[in-house]
């Protein structure tokens, strides 16, 4: 098991986007850096992420599973339950699971280091939402490999999933 560590947040777009953490900890302090403005994740209430602004994290984990009770989410709306993240152990190696926070279902997953902790960066963009692996000591974004379960339900190998959690946590608009 590894800790996946989100050192910075990027929202690169024109919307206001929404992060909530529900954790027993490792929730996460995020600095907006153009205003130094701080807030915390700790109530596992949506916060703000304002739009075109960078925020810098502090001990920002994404959580490991545990019955459905740890996650980080993202949404276009304070309102929809969004998209819910968490790593998770499957078939021998580390992921970042995506699962819809309305249905259940999950979307994707993202291979993670495992056995070291990693750092990341998370991005909001035009074209889809990103977590971006950074490094770890046996792990680079060369390694990435995503999967996404497709309508005949098999996991199929795909280049870009952030256009796919897009979205879902803005609600299919």
């Amino acid at each position: 098991m590894a800790v996946g560590w989100i050192d910075n947040i990027y929202n690169n777009t024109r919307a206001a986007w929404f992060l909530r953490s529900v954790d027993s900890r490792n929730n996460g302090e995020l600095t907006n850096t153009r205003t130094n403005g701080k807030f915390t994740l700790d109530d596992g209430k949506f916060k703000q992420l304002n739009p075109s602004t960078q925020y810098r994290a502090s001990w920002c984990g994404i959580p490991w599973y545990y019955n459905g009770q740890h996650f980080k989410a993202f949404s276009s709306s304070s309102s929809a339950q969004g998209v819910q993240f968490f790593t998770s152990e499957l078939e021998g190696k580390n992921w970042i699971m995506y699962v819809d926070g309305a249905t259940g279902r999950t979307i994707a997953r993202q291979a993670a280091p495992k056995g070291s902790d990693f750092h990341c960066t998370m991005r909001v963009e035009a074209d889809g939402v990103f977590i971006d692996i950074v490094n770890n000591n046996e792990f680079s974004g060369e390694n990435a490999l995503f999967m996404i379960l497709n309508e005949a339900k098999e996991w199929a190998k795909v280049l870009n999933i952030g256009a796919l959690l897009l979205k879902v946590a803005t609600g299919g608009k």
